[in-house]
């Protein structure tokens, strides 16, 4: 939630009310739970595996969440569907590793989460100026506010984590109970886009046949690699609070130079080049991987007629 409602947001999150924010944290964390089960239940630890899974929920959520990913197809379905929201669902997912494995602070992990505040604050500070959007810029000090209670609030939870019973068997799966409630609630979400004219028969066709697609390519990468995700993070490594705070900082300051670059409304330099950076991710990812298979495939099989 945090990378897709606070870092890029799709809609004016300070317009939204006590029940609008339930409601998306509700939905979101059973999206969340949900796919955390698919990580672990198909051994998922590669590159390739997590971003299939974070296709699924910026799928998912820009669909039924967000309800921008059929705006204007098939650019909204690239840039945000398969471009933000994926990128902030990987995220999520490195940052839960990062802060969870006990490694302490690396330089790489530092250039990262710069780089994720850049391009937050000048998307906080530009996005808004798109045609198709009709809310107004956030002050800069609102912007930064609603970045830092948030990292506040993640790192309270990172700490609640270290209580999580050190058992190996502690799982992410979810029962069959879990898994109604999941469902459930994402089919009232489709029924409520749905009816808010963000989603027709035609997009559900097409939101099916890509979900189903990337379900398939889970099957293709199950168990390739010796240390899955999950196990990464469970039981959790000691939280450093300096590391915390200078992993919060690399976000924050960047995301204020971000907003503070010179630019003249939708057209200046620093959202078209993220925007198109944007655009050869959700464009090129996907692609990517499904011949990254093909090209697996072809080798053993090569390896294995030789």
């Amino acid at each position: 939630m945090f990378f897709s409602e606070i870092i890029w947001w799709s809609s004016d999150p300070l317009a939204f009310t006590a029940g609008m924010w339930l409601t998306r944290a509700i939905l979101i964390l059973a999206l969340t739970v949900a796919l955390l089960d698919v990580v672990e239940r198909f051994q998922i630890g590669e590159l390739f595996g997590l971003l299939v899974v974070a296709g699924l929920y910026g799928l998912l959520n820009g669909a039924l969440i967000a309800r921008s990913a059929f705006v204007n197809l098939p650019a909204s379905l690239v840039t945000r569907a398969l471009g933000v929201q994926t990128l902030a669902a990987i995220m999520g997912l490195l940052w839960l590793s990062w802060m969870l494995d006990g490694r302490g602070f690396l330089p790489t992990r530092g250039v990262v989460l710069a780089a994720v505040g850049l391009l937050s604050g000048i998307w906080l500070r530009w996005y808004p100026l798109l045609p198709a959007n009709a809310f107004p810029v956030p002050p800069l000090s609102a912007a930064l506010l609603m970045l830092i209670l948030s990292l506040a609030i993640l790192g309270l939870l990172i700490q609640l984590a270290r209580w999580l019973p050190p058992e190996p068997e502690w799982s992410f799966r979810l029962g069959w109970g879990g898994w109604t409630l999941v469902i459930a609630g994402l089919m009232l979400a489709f029924w409520s886009a749905a009816r808010a004219g963000a989603i027709d028969a035609a997009d559900g066709a097409l939101l099916g046949a890509l979900l189903g697609y990337l379900v398939m390519l889970l099957f293709f990468l199950r168990g390739r690699t010796r240390q899955p995700f999950f196990r990464r993070v469970v039981p959790p490594g000691p939280v450093s609070l300096p590391v915390y705070l200078l992993y919060g900082a690399l976000v924050i300051l960047p995301a204020a130079v971000g907003y503070s670059l010179p630019g003249d409304g939708p057209e200046g330099l620093p959202l078209v080049a993220m925007t198109a950076c944007i655009t050869i991710f959700g464009v090129t990812w996907l692609p990517g991987i499904s011949l990254g298979i093909g090209l697996r495939a072809y080798i053993q099989l090569f390896r294995q007629g030789g």
